[in-house]
């Protein structure tokens, strides 16, 4: 009988971020509903809170990319600078995001686009919990 393979953390970040596109796909069925049934806003408060939640999403991406470039003990120089570039990166997509979001994107419920975006941090710290 063979033992299964261990899993390294860059598996783990991959299982991660497929579970976070489910987490985004849901959360948009989600605004969806609500936007449909109760709010009857003509789909701007969906579109909004998909848009923050993609937001998130696509900058924690950009962050797991930079985080995972290199891999082992030998590169530990490089994971250092690059935990700052990545971390600057999503910063800096985050603003400039929020920004081109605000600028070009009509009608808008701030709001909405805010909690999408909020949602998704929750569920990517506390699924960065469960993986440690």
């Amino acid at each position: 009988m063979t033992k299964p393979a261990k899993r390294t953390q860059k598996d783990k970040i991959g299982i991660y971020i497929k579970r976070q596109s489910w987490i985004l796909f849901i959360l948009t069925i989600i605004a969806w509903i609500v936007d449909t049934i109760w709010l009857h806003s003509e789909l701007t408060i969906a579109k909004s809170a998909a848009i923050g939640a993609l937001l998130s999403f696509i900058t924690q991406a950009v962050f797991a990319f930079f985080i995972f470039w290199y891999t082992g003990y030998r590169a530990r120089q490089h994971i250092v600078s690059q935990l700052y570039r990545g971390q600057m990166s999503k910063w800096l997509l985050t603003v400039f995001g929020f920004a081109l979001i605000f600028i070009t994107v009509q009608p808008l419920s701030a709001p909405a686009l805010f909690i999408g975006f909020m949602v998704m941090q929750i569920s990517h710290s506390w699924m960065l919990w469960h993986i440690r």
